[in-house]
């Protein structure tokens, strides 16, 4: 696949991801699955994925909306919303995965929007993941389960300063 290729499929799953959004807010925010909106997974369907994942021992996939807050984060990111997804795998090294950010009501934080989890645990109902981003900064999200559902909080960092904070929460697919 070419690099045109490549921009061709992130577009089209950000006008999707857009699209969604849109739907999930026109919709008042009613949707039968708790409000959540779906980012569309790399390489196509959930099924494909579930299917990846019994291959490269995936042992959680979080996804739900980050939410800055306004009293820690920049005035212009204030209530931004994006929507997130951490894929934890198991390798011999510890737990590590990778990040994914997608457009909410603002773009993601500096257009981070892929990472590699570095760091993470599960201990019974609580996870815990450092993303460190392409531009250096590094973000920490916990969740704490019930069920499937999760509620959390995210804080993010550049050149040790807390550039933003706020909550997440969502769901995690398996």
């Amino acid at each position: 696949m070419n690099n045109r290729e490549i921009c061709g499929r992130l577009i089209d799953r950000a006008m999707l991801a857009a699209l969604a959004l849109s739907i999930f807010v026109a919709s008042g925010c009613s949707s039968g699955n708790g409000g959540y909106v779906s980012i569309p997974p790399p390489g196509g369907t959930a099924q494909n994925v579930g299917q990846a994942a019994a291959e490269s021992k995936v042992v959680g996939v979080y996804e739900g909306a980050s939410l800055a807050s306004c009293n820690i984060s920049l005035p212009n990111r204030c209530n931004a919303q994006q929507m997130i997804r951490i894929t934890l795998i198991q390798e011999d090294s510890g737990l590590r995965g990778n990040y994914r950010c997608a457009y909410g009501t603002m773009n993601c934080y500096n257009m981070n929007e892929t990472g590699k989890v570095v760091k993470a645990s599960i201990n019974g109902n609580q996870m815990t993941a450092r993303v460190q981003m392409p531009d250096g900064t590094s973000c920490v999200y916990t969740a704490r389960m019930n069920g499937n559902n999760f509620n959390g909080g995210y804080s993010c960092y550049g050149g040790g300063t807390m550039i933003e904070a706020g909550s997440w929460k969502g769901r995690r697919l398996y």
